[in-house]
């Protein structure tokens, strides 16, 4: 099982499959998810692409450290595995959380080595109330099984067919992420704020919009709107498992956009 380790002494698990070069996409989950909820995307996009896919500190086969959890660390992480990847040139896709991770890279460090950005259902503001966070935090200490069991039908949307097998998996995965680290990088999520980054966003982009997501339709124009150069792309029938519900589009999608920025 592959790793590399930060500065600070945490392992990284990682994929890193398809084909060879400095060049591919960089593949980062939602949270609490892994690598592992790229099962149905990576077997396809490694046909033409290097394809890494990286698990978050503190979840999925990562080293589970009671620090770092908050979005500017997983962005200097995510720096940390370009540059020890030898990626030259790559296409970041942020899920979710992932997006978060994606836009504090380029807040940080501009954007070296990036060829494009993929945001896939992740806003760019969430903030509600304190008291809206205390419910969710306090959900997710109090009642953490159903949580995310909670979470992970919704995820799929109405519309799309689940079983219970695939539910019960992937709230086994989401488990694999400490409590402490989950409210940590929620509590960070919810008072982050990137809609002043996004006219800075300069690389080619798309943002991926889903029915029953995340991002409303009105969210959805106005970041399009704010965001140079950027492609809305539409999902009909899923909530926020995009990936994994219309993954055939999704990777469709995904290696038209890259194909176009990488050659």
């Amino acid at each position: 099982m592959p790793y590399l380790v930060t500065a600070d002494g945490t392992p990284l698990h990682f994929l890193d499959e398809g084909l060879h070069g400095d060049a591919g996409l960089l593949l980062i989950h939602a949270e609490p998810f892994n690598c592992r909820f790229w099962r149905h995307n990576i077997p396809a996009l490694k046909r033409a692409f290097r394809v890494v896919a990286v698990d978050v500190r503190g979840r999925g086969e990562s080293g589970k450290t009671d620090f770092g959890h908050n979005i500017r660390q997983y962005a200097d992480d995510l720096r940390f595995m370009i540059e020890a990847l030898g990626l030259e040139r790559v296409v970041v896709v942020g899920w979710s959380l992932g997006g978060s991770i994606a836009w504090s890279y380029m807040e940080q460090f501009g954007h070296a080595r990036l060829g494009g950005y993929v945001n896939v259902d992740q806003e760019p503001y969430r903030f509600v109330s304190e008291e809206h966070l205390e419910k969710r935090l306090n959900s997710i200490r109090t009642r953490r099984l159903a949580h995310h069991t909670d979470a992970v039908v919704q995820y799929f949307g109405p519309t799309a067919e689940r079983d219970q097998e695939t539910v019960n998996w992937m709230v086994y995965e989401c488990m694999k992420t400490p409590t402490s680290a989950h409210i940590a990088a929620v509590t960070d999520s919810y008072h982050s704020d990137f809609r002043p980054h996004m006219s800075r966003v300069t690389v080619p982009s798309q943002i991926y919009w889903s029915r029953y997501g995340n991002i409303k339709p009105e969210l959805a124009e106005f970041m399009h709107a704010s965001t140079p150069g950027s492609e809305l792309v539409y999902f009909e029938t899923c909530g926020h498992l995009i990936p994994w519900v219309e993954a055939e589009k999704f990777n469709r999608e995904l290696t038209r956009f890259t194909e176009k920025v990488l050659g």
